[in-house]
């Protein structure tokens, strides 16, 4: 008796433990879009007036960093503090994010939230404060992060399989700014001179922990800006490893239907047998 109930209960926590990561990964790609759509809707009640005046404080802050030349501290320390510039946080607030990031290459595109606390990387992708908001322009670099993945999120967990010359995109304001990968590094979490600006150079760099669940050093995939054109690949939301994922989610509620089935034929034999 105790074997026939051990079996089912292994064979149930056994298909919840499998499916648990794309069921959660589904739903938290739907929070993202659902983010994203809402920080679009907002920006389509923006006068293009109102988006000027978020670019120039967006450029002011650019320019007084050169100023203030506040240090970049790893981001994913467990000691961790993160010094903002008065002011910081009013600057590209449209909704609850800046704006969104797009790999085409991993299929990925997640909201740009202001900050790196716990709290942010736990949703999406965060700004280092103490770098250039994506804006683009001469001598600008901004420093997005994300962790590696979460039980319930992919997020970067694909970054390395980023390539050289691959094209990423910014979404912020009314613009989409392009990024061509030009150098990938694997460096000590202390090694943040990779994020210093350059002269006459618009660069993004995309940062996560690495090796995957060790975490030991960073991964630092940097884009230079490019002309964007219409025909640059997006994030298709139909591509292969989605609809697998779609595949995998209905027989997830399918096997989910059977072990219901199977256990109310099981209770209602059981009850015939005791009658």
């Amino acid at each position: 008796m105790v074997r026939k109930i051990i079996i089912p209960i292994i064979f149930i926590t056994g298909f919840l433990i499998f499916f648990y990561p794309i069921v959660s990964n589904w739903l938290s790609t739907k929070d993202h879009y659902t983010v994203m759509s809402k920080h679009n809707e907002v920006l389509e009640q923006m006068t293009e007036d109102e988006k000027e005046k978020e670019r120039e404080k967006a450029k002011e802050y650019n320019d007084s960093l050169n100023e203030t030349a506040i240090p970049i501290a790893d981001p994913f320390a467990e000691d961790a503090t993160e010094t903002t510039v008065t002011g910081y946080f009013n600057v590209l607030d449209i909704g609850e994010t800046m704006g969104s990031l797009e790999i085409p290459s991993i299929n990925v595109k997640l909201p740009i939230y202001h900050g790196v606390s716990e709290d942010v990387l736990q949703q999406g992708i965060g700004h280092m404060s103490n770098s250039s908001f994506p804006i683009g322009g001469s001598g600008t670099h901004t420093a997005l992060t994300g962790h590696r993945g979460l039980p319930s999120s992919k997020l970067f967990r694909d970054l390395d399989k980023v390539e050289v010359d691959d094209v990423f995109l910014i979404h912020t304001l009314d613009e989409t700014l392009a990024y061509k990968v030009d150098d990938i590094q694997i460096v000590l979490p202390t090694e943040t001179n990779w994020l210093d600006m350059k002269k006459d150079k618009d660069f993004v760099t995309l940062i996560t922990c690495e090796p995957y669940m060790i975490n030991t050093h960073r991964l630092l995939v940097r884009g230079e800006r490019v002309p964007y054109f219409e025909d640059i690949p997006h994030t298709a939301t139909t591509d292969i490893s989605q609809k697998v994922d779609i595949v995998k989610l209905s027989l997830f509620f399918v096997g989910i239907l059977t072990i219901i089935i199977l256990l109310i034929i099981y209770l209602r034999k059981k009850k015939q047998m005791e009658v």
